[in-house]
This record gives structure tokens, sequence and C-alpha cells, in this order.
């Protein structure tokens, strides 16, 4: 009697086995096309400074020169914390020998007044 359960069971298992292939491969993502992006040109350009190639080098890749210099005047401390969090969080790749003389045209471009 056992002969007749384990035909049926192993159509079973086979129909199981393609039903869950079926479900795996529906929920693969679909392959992705590169998608292509055309920029307008820059209309700022940043200051001339000392650290200038290293904010071109390092920061257009993600940022406008029109974004960076529109920041709010901010102190040296918090645009540390703002280039570290780019590094941490963000995966920006601005080398630790970098981040100095970043730090230091960002705050050169547009100090904080003195109080």
């Amino acid at each position: 009697m056992s002969a007749p359960n384990n035909g049926r069971r192993g159509l079973m298992v086979t129909i199981g086995v393609l039903c869950i292939a079926g479900a795996l491969a529906a929920a693969a993502p679909a392959a992705q096309t590169p998608v292509s992006i055309k920029l307008p040109p820059q209309s700022v350009n940043f200051r001339e400074a000392p650290g200038v190639e290293l904010a071109h080098k390092d920061c257009l890749t993600c940022h406008s020169a029109e974004y960076v210099l529109s920041q709010p005047a901010l102190s040296k401390t918090a645009w540390t914390n703002e280039v570290t969090k780019m590094r941490v969080a963000y995966g920006a790749s601005i080398p630790d020998i970098d981040s100095d003389a970043i730090i230091a045209y960002l705050v050169a471009q547009n100090p904080v007044p003195a109080k």
C-alpha cells in the first residue's frame, strides 16, 4: 500500500518545489538598465584659496559648488561635524589626510561673523 503513496508524495513534493521556485523567480528584481543623466553646466565655481583643489576633488563628487557656497556660515566645529557625517553616514570618499584642509577651506569661504 505504501508504493502508491510514494508516487503521490513525490508528485506533491515536485509541485511544491516548482511553486516555490516560481514564487522566488517572480520576487527577484528585474534586471535594471543604466540611466544616463545630463546635468546643467556649473554656474558657480569655488573661489581660489588654499584647499580649493581638494574641494574640487572631494566635494564636487556629490555637490555643486553653488550648493556648497550657499551654506550658512558654520564654525570649524560645525564643518568638522558635517564632513565627518558625509564620510561616515553617507560614505563620501574623502581621505583622512584631506579633511583638515577641506574644513579650513569651507570655513574660510563663509566665516562666522565675529561677535
